[in-house]
């Protein structure tokens, strides 16, 4: 009888450890790694509630997910509810100006512009780049036109033909092409074209135009609106990686915008890397970024001083060779949701409280009135102070979110 009973309890007992050990929501001892967020600086820069102006038109979107990798055959919903979005948010030292789409990806009429207030100019039609101006106007491109505060159509400059804008000091603006810049100054005049090599990877520096020149140097190659080229003396290493986002006399921020990997160099070489994985807002007007320490973790920092890890992973062997991950989507008090393809998990600070599967139907009820998703471009930086910007939507609105980071 005890030897039966004994037996018994072994093959429980072992039931239960892999039974455990292959559930998603709970995972081995976190990293040891440090925690991301004192080295963050975080807050809400501007909140566009729905309906004011921006009306909540959710439609419907084919899977996959566009927040997941496209694989056919992963699990989770077919299709799946967009809320309006804030495509991209360029920065000057006037402020800042974002475009924004709807859940299909359309481009609005409009420009969005944040300083002191919010506010909304109306176009003629749909912007590819913004510049915000200081007398409440916005220079756009395709052509390259001058709108003020009332959406009125005070100029279109006619003489450049380039399709990237870089906002500079003075309301001024650089029009660049493939291999060709123009500077434009607030009234309109027009210099250049110059020989040019930046393209979308240009920034602006006070008024010149700035990039990382991928010569046998590798140095920052500025160009003035005169057409002269300086080059700012960093000591910086030969071998660097990403875009350039912002500098300065010791430092060099890179990244990779569409995957939010930044990259931070001083003398030394590589000093620091940080892969922001989301942001949002909490129910509390919080803003809220994850940071990915691992393929399996990532670091919760809130503005309000609160952060937490939780684990990513999504482990499923048998179906899924190659490692996925889920996502954070929402932090609401001490509560954080994790979601990706079927599954779901709230977290109670760090540690799992529920997990559940995810179809169409679950997501719509139980995913969708929480989740926040930033844009696809969704990091910029303003090169004068290095602040980043991050562009995000969901429940109560689109959000901007100013960070800084101290590597």
């Amino acid at each position: 009888m005890w030897k039966k009973l004994c037996v018994v309890l072994v093959f429980f007992s072992a039931y239960l450890i892999l039974t455990i050990g292959s559930m998603p929501f709970l995972k081995s001892e976190e990293p040891k790694s440090d925690m991301s967020c004192p080295k963050l600086d975080i807050w809400s820069i501007a909140l566009l509630e729905w309906n004011n102006p921006i009306k909540l038109d959710v439609v419907d979107v084919g899977w996959p997910d566009p927040s997941v990798a496209q694989i056919t055959y992963l699990a989770g919903p077919k299709s799946y509810p967009m809320r309006p979005y804030i495509k991209q948010t360029f920065a000057n030292s006037t402020g800042l100006a974002s475009i924004i789409s709807q859940g299909d990806g359309e481009t609005l009429p409009v420009a969005v512009l944040i300083g002191k207030t919010t506010r909304i100019i109306k176009l003629l039609k749909p912007p590819g780049n913004l510049s915000a101006r200081s007398d409440g106007g916005v220079w756009t491109n395709y052509p390259l036109s001058h709108y003020d505060s009332t959406g009125a159509l005070k100029r279109v400059v006619e003489q450049v033909s380039g399709v990237q804008l870089v906002g500079a000091q003075q309301d001024a603006v650089w029009v660049i092409d493939l291999d060709r810049a123009w500077f434009v100054n607030a009234e309109g005049d027009v210099r250049g074209p110059y020989p040019w090599g930046g393209f979308y990877a240009s920034v602006g520096s006070k008024q010149a135009l700035c990039h990382l020149n991928r010569d046998a140097t590798r140095r920052v190659e500025c160009l003035e609106p005169d057409g002269k080229k300086r080059y700012p003396p960093l000591s910086l290493p030969r071998e660097r990686t990403g875009g350039l986002l912002s500098f300065s006399n010791d430092g060099l921020l890179t990244g990779n915008i569409t995957g939010g990997s930044l990259n931070y160099y001083n003398t030394g070489g590589l000093a620091a890397k940080l892969t922001i994985e989301n942001a949002g807002l909490t129910p509390t007007g919080d803003a809220f970024v994850s940071v990915r320490v691992d393929d399996e973790w990532a670091d919760v920092c809130v503005s309000n001083g609160i952060s937490q890890r939780v684990s990513l992973k999504y482990d499923d062997p048998l179906r899924f060779p190659i490692p996925l991950r889920l996502s954070v989507v929402a932090v609401e008090g001490e509560r954080t949701l994790v979601y990706g393809f079927d599954r779901a998990v709230w977290y109670k600070g760090s540690r799992p409280e529920t997990s559940f599967t995810v179809d169409d139907k679950r997501y719509r009820n139980d995913i969708f009135p929480h989740h926040w998703r930033t844009s696809t471009n969704f990091v910029t930086a303003n090169s004068s102070d290095g602040t980043i910007i991050l562009s995000t939507s969901g429940p109560t609105g689109m959000a901007l979110i100013g960070m800084r980071w101290h590597p």
